[in-house]
């Protein structure tokens, strides 16, 4: 495991800071300037870490720190910076005397991303967004209506295929039925009621159709 971090150990105070302390603070790094930031805060009798005690006076207590908003040629400067380094911070701030990298860092994803989207350039890149061609709307709307031509031609085929196969089914069960039960006039050659009775009589005597 690696070095506990100074300002979790036991005793150490978090939270806003005190008028006190910054007095406490500006006060040892004036006299004795910047030394180690972990040494820093027994030094100057404070219960912070060191960390604490380094973005403290980075950030709102050292003399030469620019206050106010970013003036727009500060911004270009900014994004001329950003283009070449990137999100190095630290770096783009060397480049401004009494600017902080994190109201730099903060001013550029509120305010200067937005303005070069409304510009039409990608934030990351600084190159211009490229639209979707006509082309290419005219391609994928053709495409996404072969697609629901192929899915609904699909479904057709497969209803006219399950017809197909209830017709063959009907029509063979009917085939079978009528091969087996055909019916068949037993009266059908007799010419008078003598020979229809006589007819019957044979029917019953032998228990079939003719």
């Amino acid at each position: 495991m690696g070095r506990q971090p100074c300002c979790d150990k036991i005793g150490l105070k978090r939270g806003p800071w005190t008028v006190d302390e910054d007095q406490k603070l500006v006060s040892f790094i004036l006299n004795n300037g910047i030394q180690c930031w972990r040494l820093v805060p027994k030094l100057a009798g404070l219960k912070r870490c060191g960390k604490s005690c380094r973005l403290r006076w980075t950030n709102y207590l050292r003399p030469d720190l620019k206050r106010g908003d970013i003036s727009e040629a500060e911004e270009d400067q900014i994004i001329e910076l950003h283009a070449r380094l990137g999100n190095r911070w630290s770096k783009i701030a060397s480049y401004f005397p009494g600017r902080t990298d994190n109201e730099i860092k903060n001013h550029w994803n509120t305010r200067i991303k937005k303005k070069l989207k409304l510009l039409g350039l990608d934030p990351v890149t600084h190159n211009p967004i490229a639209e979707p061609r006509a082309d290419d709307a005219v391609q994928e709307k053709s495409s996404n209506l072969n697609t629901k031509n192929s899915v609904d031609g699909l479904e057709m085929k497969a209803q006219v295929t399950n017809h197909s196969s209830s017709c063959s089914t009907s029509i063979s069960v009917d085939d079978t039925e009528g091969s087996s039960f055909a019916w068949v006039d037993p009266f059908d050659s007799v010419s008078s009621w003598e020979e229809a009775f006589f007819h019957l009589e044979d029917i019953f005597s032998f228990g079939t159709y003719p």
